[in-house]
């Protein structure tokens, strides 16, 4: 599973304790504009995953827990990335969920071509 799969949720964390639900994008892709229009698809995705309450039919255990979603990426994303991701850490939080992005494993890949975007 992997960004370009817009319709497929990548992954699902339960933390009862702290009574959170997490969805986890695993993003592989170097970042571009195609980049950031599968990524937009693919947010756009996970949020109707919430919102239509279909998480609840595949994860009763998510009733009730708090909701983030986490991207996490391969290559460090750059500016223009950065001013996306900002752009939708926004809308993440107004509709009361929680948006991380963060490197997949301990760190970014080094990339030159990857963090230009």
């Amino acid at each position: 599973m992997t960004v370009e799969q817009s319709e497929l949720i990548d992954t699902v964390s339960l933390d009862l304790a702290a009574g959170t639900c997490t969805l986890g994008i695993l993003d592989d892709l170097v970042w571009d504009d195609a980049h950031l229009q599968l990524l937009q698809a693919k947010l756009n995705s996970y949020l109707r995953f919430i919102e239509s309450g279909e998480i609840y039919v595949q994860y009763p255990a998510a009733q009730g827990q708090d909701f983030a979603i986490e991207i996490l990426c391969i290559y460090a994303p750059g500016a223009t990335a950065n001013l996306f991701l900002a752009t939708v850490e926004n809308i993440v939080n107004e509709a009361g969920y929680v948006l991380r992005v963060g490197p997949l494993g301990s760190d970014y890949a080094d990339d030159a071509v990857a963090s230009s975007l």
